[in-house]
């Protein structure tokens, strides 16, 4: 029986609390246009040894579940990091955006979370739904080709990502670029999100699942006075 417990137990720390997340979302939950942390803990305890000399199952059990507690008090203190690092780089930017705004709408900050806000809505749904249609609204023409060829690569295995419950927890520009020419305008904006991600098959089984909170960086570029998404990095591949 603590044999079974400490197998369960084992695959439970893999497939939940792994640094590589196996969530898709909105492209795949991948990065790329067209598309750590520290810490440390001490502890004292206290191992039952069998009469062999070796550490009993209940040590194992123990050391699982430390492994898991830990690892999990690492992902929040790496995301409350990335919180904050995002909030700095938003203050030092908004002198300089009101500086624009005074000159170009397009550069009121309220008016751009009111545009991140809509699209990240509408493109969840989206990607969701598989529909292409209102994906083209959204994107630029580049990103909206390496999802479609996502999408169908998805349906060739007979999978569907399924996203439920889709909220916007944070979001803050952090970083822009203002051209001359308006068609060469971007932002970066730091995404915080959650939802019931499932990925099905073609029985309808739950393949793999994730209701974490997220964070990913989302690169918008401008159209006269909209915005289309351009590319989304992770977590871990911005550094601020």
């Amino acid at each position: 029986m603590l044999k079974k417990l400490l197998i369960i137990l084992s695959i439970f720390c893999v497939l939940n609390f792994s640094l590589v997340s196996i969530e898709a979302r909105a492209g795949g939950g991948s990065s790329g246009g067209g598309s750590g942390s520290s810490g440390g803990s001490s502890s004292t305890s206290y191992s039952h040894y069998d009469h062999t000399g070796q550490e009993g199952p209940y040590s194992s059990i123990i050391s699982i579940v430390s492994f898991i507690g830990f690892t999990y008090f690492v992902l929040q203190v790496k995301r409350y990091y990335s919180r904050i690092k995002a909030k700095e780089a938003h203050w030092q930017l908004k002198k300089q955006m009101q500086t624009l705004d005074d000159q170009d709408e397009f550069w009121n900050n309220e008016r751009i979370k009111k545009a991140v806000k809509e699209s990240y809505y509408k493109i969840q749904e989206a990607w969701s739904n598989q529909d292409i249609e209102t994906l083209k609204k959204y994107l630029t023409p580049d990103l909206l080709d390496a999802w479609t060829t996502k999408l169908n690569w998805y349906e060739y295995q007979g999978k569907r990502n399924i996203l439920k419950n889709i909220r916007l927890i944070e979001q803050d520009v952090i970083n822009l670029y203002d051209s001359k020419n308006d068609d060469e305008d971007y932002f970066w904006v730091y995404i915080e999100g959650k939802m019931d991600d499932h990925m099905i098959d073609e029985n309808q089984r739950v393949i793999e699942k994730n209701t974490d909170i997220f964070i990913e960086y989302w690169k918008f570029k401008r159209q006269g006075q909209s915005i289309l998404l351009d590319e989304i990095k992770q977590e871990d591949e911005m550094f601020l």
